[in-house]
This record gives structure tokens, C-alpha cells and sequence, in this order.
């Protein structure tokens, strides 16, 4: 579902005042909300329901072209965010982690009494929970802007890990997104940021909201320092040859879900690393290309049994859990040598 409202939300992304949950859209799968304004008060209003109170002073004349389109993935909010106006901003004390990315333009922030820092293409900023911040957006700034509960963060950390964690996840407040490990995140943030601009026909999909936001949530682990990163990447010993069996067995059971490696991880009592080394070790390939590859021979498998005109390659690959509709045609192309349109359209036989 897409609402568009000229200014103000009621709750998170999605449940927009005056809009029915889910109306328009399919049934349990995230909405997107577009919101406009022109006027700071308005331009608050907006942005404070879909993320947290604060305060808005333009700093050139003027009218604002506030724009914010915003998704609800699983727990976390993310949202492409431009002003129009050179601007700054103030926050009260956040209660999520709050992480802004710049697509365009520059931003300077600064949280608590933390020194000013500049923010453009290849960086980003963290906010933690319990400070303030202030921004000032430049005129043609447009950042995304996740917003996680710390538990959120935690439980995927603490699956990664294969245990519990003892202290809070503390992120950088600058974070370089050139860096080998940077680039996860920005990666991640670039899909995000095109989807939130586009149609977005992905974002509107059942599975989507789960399957982004664990990617989200795993880009900003592992792209960035932080005390608990070390221990991540540190060696683990393979899985055992019956627990890869057992993960083996669960994406065979259900290959459309929104598997992670995480996620697998957690559904076998094992740390990622440890199932990432065992299926190295007894399959000879990552468990996430081994979902991928097992995905496309069902497609495959369906695209040849359709009768040309009953289905659509769009929805075949979606029942398999493909969401990215570009990347999934890519591949496909590689492992049977023509375009999944092409297969379908060949007469059973």
C-alpha cells in the first residue's frame, strides 16, 4: 500500500492518518507512505511520527519541499528524507538507534556534546539512544534514515555470535562507507534508497519487510567497528557434517522464506560462522548461494511446467522468495543460459 498525505502520521510508517492498515496493498506486507510539507510545523509533524519529537528552523528563505517516503521493515523505520532548504534540525533524546545516510548533499551533526561532524556520499552518522543531536541539512541534502530498537540490533548480534551479548553495541558516530567493511552498509543503503524513490513493487511484497530489514541490520554489524566485530570474524570451527544437514534440510522445507544466514544460523544453535565454515567445509558453497541456486531450479522447474499466458515469471520467482526481480533474471541467465521470459514462453514438452 502507498499513502500519500500532504503532512502528519499517526504511529509508525504505515498506519498514516486516515489510511486503513494494509488497504490497497497485500496482507501483511509493509506499506509505504509518501509525506509532504511546506511549512516547518508541518515538515515536524511528519517527520516526529515516523521517527521522534524535534525541531525544524530553515536557515535561507524560502518554502520547504519537505519530502519523506518511508517504509516499516519488521521493527526498524527507513526512510528517504530531503528538506529542499538548507535547515537545521533538533532532536530530543532518542529512544532507538538512529542511523542517517546521505544519498545526496551534505549533513553536520553532532549528538550530545560530540564534536560537529560532516557527513556526505561515503559516510554516515550513528545515533545512539539517550542523547540529542542537532543537523544541519544543506539545501540539496537527502539522506536515508534507519531507525532500529537497540533490542532489534541485539538479538541479531547475539545470533551472529551464537550467545548472549554482555554489554550494549555501541556504533561509531562517523562512519567511513569506503572502507572494505564500510561498503556493506552502503551497499545496503543504496537498495534501500532506490526502492523508497522507485514504485516500489519490492517493498510492497509480504516477505520484503523481514528480508530487508535482516539484511539492514546485518549490513550494520558487520560494516562497521565496533567492540564485538573482532569476535565475529574471528575463525569458528566448522559446523558438523548433521548440522549442515539439518540447515540443508530447513531451506529445502521452505525456500521462500526470508532466510539470512543469521536467521539460519539461529534456527540451528550455531554462531554464522560456524555454519558459514561448515557449509564451506560440506557443501562447497555459502549457504546463501546454495538457498539462491536452489531457488532457481525450482523456478526453473515451474517456468517449464506453466503453460504459456497462466503465470508470470514475476510471480513464479516471488513464491520462490526472489524479491530482486534484476538480480534474480541475472542469475538466472548465467545458470540456464536465457532469460526466464524465454522459458516460460517454450510450450511445455
Amino acid at each position: 500500500m502507498s499513502t500519500e498525505k500532504p503532512y502528519g502520521i499517526d504511529g509508525p510508517p504505515g498506519q498514516a492518518a486516515g489510511a486503513s492498515k494494509g488497504e490497497g496493498g497485500t496482507p501483511g506486507a509493509p506499506s509505504v507512505t509518501v509525506l509532504r510539507a511546506t511549512a516547518p510545523d508541518e515538515a515536524e509533524a511528519a517527520v516526529a511520527g515516523a521517527y521522534l519529537p524535534h525541531s525544524i528552523e530553515t536557515l535561507e528563505p524560502g518554502r520547504l519541499s519537505m519530502l519523506l517516503t518511508a517504509a516499516r521493515l519488521g521493527t526498524t523505520t527507513a526512510g528517504r528524507l530531503g528538506y529542499g532548504r538548507r535547515i537545521r534540525l533538533v532532536t530530543e533524546e532518542a529512544r532507538h538507534i538512529h542511523v542517517n545516510t546521505p544519498l545526496a548533499g551534505t549533513a553536520v551533526s553532532r549528538v550530545g556534546r560530540s564534536a560537529p561532524h560532516a557527513t556526505t556520499i561515503g559516510s554516515a552518522a550513528a545515533f545512539p539512544e539517550g542523547a540529542p543531536a542537532t543537523m544541519e541539512w544543506s539545501s540539496d541534502a537527502v539522506q536515508l534514515c534507519v531507525m532500529v530498537p537497540s533490542s532489534t540490533l541485539e538479538t541479531e548480534l547475539e545470533g551472529l555470535l551464537g550467545h548472549a551479548v554482555k554489554t550494549p553495541l555501541r556504533l561509531p558516530f562517523h562512519m567511513s562507507l569506503t572502507t572494505p567493511e564500510g561498503r556493506v552498509w552502503h551497499s545496503m543503503a543504496n537498495l534501500i534508497g532506490r526502492e523508497l524513490d522507485s514504485p516500489a513493487r519490492l517493498l510492497e511484497r509480504p516477505r520484503a519487510g523481514r528480508q530487508l530489514e535482516r539484511g539492514l541490520l546485518d549490513a550494520l554489524i558487520l560494516g562497521h567497528p565496533h567492540g564485538y566485530l573482532d569476535e565475529i570474524q574471528r575463525h569458528a570451527r566448522p559446523a558438523a557434517p548433521a548440522a549442515v544437514a539439518r540447515a540443508v534440510d530447513l531451506l529445502h522445507e521452505r525456500p521462500a522464506e526470508p532466510w539470512s544466514s543469521t536467521v539460519l544460523a539461529r534456527a540451528i544453535h550455531l554462531s554464522v560462522r560456524s555454519l558459514q565454515g561448515g557449509f564451506h567445509t560440506h557443501v562447497g558453497q555459502p549457504p546463501m548461494a546454495y538457498l539462491r541456486d536452489l531457488r532457481l531450479r525450482g523456478i526453473h522447474g515451474d517456468l517449464v511446467a506453466a503453460t504459456p499466458g497462466s503465470t508470470t515469471v514475476e510471480s513464479v520467482a516471488y513464491d520462490w522468495g526472489m524479491l530482486h526481480l534484476g538480480r534474480f533474471a541475472a542469475a538466472y541467465r548465467r545458470e540456464f543460459g536465457e532469460l526466464p521470459s524465454r522459458t516460460l514462453q517454450r510450450p511445455p514438452g
